[in-house]
């Protein structure tokens, strides 16, 4: 039953209160007050004791309007909707409301107080500690006033408690509603010219958790004022909103137009930039711009404060800064130089429609290029390409680049490099790399390119028909994902010779059709094994003349036979020369050549792995297997078969796989074919699989049952099944 009192004393609320407070503009002031006068916001009564409620003060009295009462909790206290009388009920803490329902004169207003309902002590209670109320303070200036113009809307300033922390209201109340009053969203919004007081109620709770609290009032002034007077727009500008400039030339700023002649002071404006900018920096007071060496955009802006007169206001402008993007010599070209880049040194031609670069006889020494106007980013190179379009260099006559840590070196773009009219030539010497890029292709020219490091490090080279490249480096001659030839791999017009260890890439070299080139010169190119596949080196092939793959031993009088595209060996290698060979030289050098020519080299990454070789060895002469820092392991086998060799590395090493023979044994070779009758074949090698431990375990579980289809993934390795058979991703087969 109390419930549907409940219910339906809510409903007569909002009957009552719904047609008086359509058109009121004012509102009544509402609080209670004890027998003694006092406003009350909490009171207690205690269960069988008599309780004198509250009495309500309506001001101005008379105003013809409804009032009615509500409880939050009619189990605690049930109140008469009309008079306000309580009931007591059970323990617990209820709000008792009185609504003013509002007439045509004034709006609808409410006030309340909490009623905390108590059980009776039959002995003498222990008394809680008091609480106390805390120190606070308004965030507001030190008169603890806020100042306000008619109109203003504001959020009310957070009380701050004694330790910095943030005290919660429970009840907020204005005095004088026609100065200031709290909106629905609970802003303040200032009325009309007057003066006011705001409260800010804290209920303290007692230390010991008793439940008892006490009601700490916070006060602050509120004055409202005027509103002021609606100041005039600056009108400020600049007499142009963009501004393009390339590196290296004048900066020109725009003029800031003030046409009503304000007086600009540095208390009153001042210039600065987006942020902590590489583009540029401006001076605070003078408007002076400085570009960084950066390349971009950013805006420049001049903010007036405002005076008495005028507002504040904001104008801006923007920089943009371009760049070719090319260094050559250090010279940072742009249009002023594009057409005689270094003056004096033979020809340096720019032209930055088509991004190409025409040297004639031209010498270019290296030089610290400053990229972003700091001294933590600096580049030392001939030529230095930041742009991402393909950068063409077009070659008349001799040309040169010298005394430089990187001879080319491009960020992100590729860079084409072909012969004039009568063709041309470059030779690039640099401490670290010779040539860096994204890819590097050359046509009817000829290039040197020697690099401390590397002589070319490339995602991609491609050397065309008529190109001829010289690559060196002492530890990399050409570092590539993929080289493309232009007619076949034997190269008609094509000339390429590597100095160092080639890097040899997973997916091989590729003629210029796409396909795999199916010949390697052993000797010439030292094979890198991957850590996560197995890596198979077959003898059965032949070069593009037909003839068979072959490795021989060594000597001093090694020779080579054109006819049959063969080395002639006359004596034998010897334990100690390969290992002196392997800490002395670079495999694949031409030292390495004429030392060991008949050795085949290949890099074993760090960790466990196998060795396997299909081979067979004559009598008289063994098969021997040299990982770097490891003794050579002997294989001597009279029947074709495999042999195995586990290795365990702590770095990745070279491989060395040569002839030995006992010292009554005549000079012999290495054959790919069994069916060589040649009675100095020493031994037979039809192939050499490389096996990493993380490529083994891959290849171990794979079951394939004959006759199905399909892919699988293993170790997060794609594996490809097709009749029984397994392939890789790339076609090649697992054996």
């Amino acid at each position: 039953m109390k419930k549907f009192t409940q219910l339906l004393g809510l409903a007569l609320v909002a009957l009552l209160l719904l047609p008086q407070s359509i058109m009121a503009e004012q509102r009544v002031t509402m609080y209670f007050v004890d027998g003694s006068g006092n406003r009350v916001r909490q009171v207690t009564a205690t269960i069988g004791e008599e309780f004198i409620e509250p009495t309500l003060v309506v001001e101005p009295a008379n105003t013809g309007g409804r009032v009615v009462y509500e409880s939050t909790d009619y189990n605690v206290a049930n109140v008469d909707m009309m008079s306000g009388d309580v009931t007591l009920g059970t323990t617990g803490r209820a709000t008792i409301t009185a609504t003013f329902g509002g007439t045509e004169e004034y709006g609808v207003n409410s006030a309340s107080y909490q009623l905390i309902v108590e059980a009776a002590q039959d002995t003498i209670p222990v008394v809680p500690p008091t609480p106390t109320c805390p120190e606070a303070r308004w965030n507001l200036p030190a008169d603890n006033v806020l100042t306000l113009h008619v109109g203003d809307v504001v959020s009310v300033p957070e009380l701050m408690g004694g330790a910095g922390s943030l005290l919660y209201l429970s009840m907020k109340y204005i005095d004088n509603i026609r100065v200031a009053e709290l909106t629905e969203s609970d802003m303040i919004w200032a009325r009309g010219v007057g003066t006011t007081t705001f409260t800010g109620t804290v209920l303290q709770g007692g230390a010991d958790g008793s439940g008892q609290t006490l009601q700490c009032d916070y006060t602050f002034t509120i004055v409202v004022e005027e509103a002021a007077p609606e100041k005039a727009d600056p009108q400020l500008s600049f007499s142009a909103t963009e501004v393009n400039v390339e590196l290296g030339e004048t900066f020109v700023a725009p003029t800031l137009i003030n046409p009503n002649n304000i007086t600009l002071t540095p208390t009153n404006s001042k210039w600065y930039t987006n942020g902590d900018s590489k583009i540029a920096s401006v001076n605070e007071t003078t408007g002076a711009v400085t570009l960084l060496g950066g390349v971009g955009k950013e805006t420049i802006s001049f903010e007036f404060t405002g005076n008495d007169t005028y507002k504040g206001g904001i104008a801006s402008y923007v920089i943009n800064v371009t760049t070719s993007g090319l260094y050559v010599g250090g010279v940072l070209v742009n249009s002023g130089n594009a057409g005689d880049i270094l003056g004096d040194n033979g020809s340096i031609v720019y032209d930055p429609i088509t991004h190409t670069l025409t040297m004639t006889n031209a010498a270019i020494n290296g030089a610290n290029i400053n990229l972003t106007g700091t001294t933590t980013q600096v580049i030392n190179a001939a030529i230095y390409y930041a742009d991402n379009y393909p950068l063409t260099v077009v070659l008349n006559g001799g040309n040169a680049i010298a005394n430089t840590d990187a001879g080319f070196y491009t960020e992100n773009a590729p860079v084409v490099m072909m012969g004039g009219k009568d063709g041309g030539s470059i030779r690039i010497s640099a401490s670290t790399v010779g040539v860096k890029a994204e890819a590097y292709k050359i046509y009817q020219c000829s290039v040197t390119a020697y690099g401390g490091g590397a002589g070319i490090a490339v995602n991609e080279l491609g050397v065309a028909t008529g190109g001829n490249l010289v690559a060196q480096g002492p530890s990399l001659a050409i570092q590539a994902n993929s080289l493309v030839m232009a007619e076949d791999n034997n190269g008609e017009g094509i000339a390429i010779l590597t100095e160092g260890v080639t890097f040899k890439p997973k997916q091989g070299f590729l003629d210029s059709d796409g396909k795999q080139a199916k010949f390697v010169e052993i000797g010439k190119i030292a094979v890198v094994v991957p850590d996560d596949e197995v890596t198979t080196i077959d003898f059965s092939q032949t070069d593009p003349e037909g003839n068979e793959s072959v490795i021989f031993s060594a000597d001093a009088n090694n020779t080579y036979n054109e006819t049959t595209g063969q080395l002639e060996i006359t004596t034998t290698l010897t334990d100690e020369v390969v290992a002196n060979a392997l800490e002395t030289l670079v495999p694949g050098s031409s030292a390495w050549m004429d030392l060991l020519p008949g050795s085949l080299v290949f890099d074993i990454p760090a960790g466990e792995g196998e060795i396997e070789i299909e081979c067979m060895t004559v009598p008289g002469y063994s098969l021997q297997i040299k990982v770097e820092g490891v003794a050579a392991v002997s294989i001597t086998q009279t029947s074709l078969g495999w042999a195995k060799v586990q290795y365990n590395v702590a770095a990745p090493v070279h491989v060395v796989i040569y002839l030995h023979a006992s010292s009554n044994s005549a000079p012999a070779r290495i054959a790919a074919n069994m069916n060589d009758a040649d009675p100095t074949v020493g031994a037979y090698i039809q192939a050499v699989k490389i096996t990493p431990k993380k490529a083994s375990t891959a290849i171990d579980i794979i079951e394939v049952n004959k006759g199905e289809n399909g892919k699988v993934l293993i170790n997060g390795q794609l594996f490809i099944i097709r009749d029984g058979r397994v392939f890789t991703a790339t076609g090649a087969q697992v054996k």
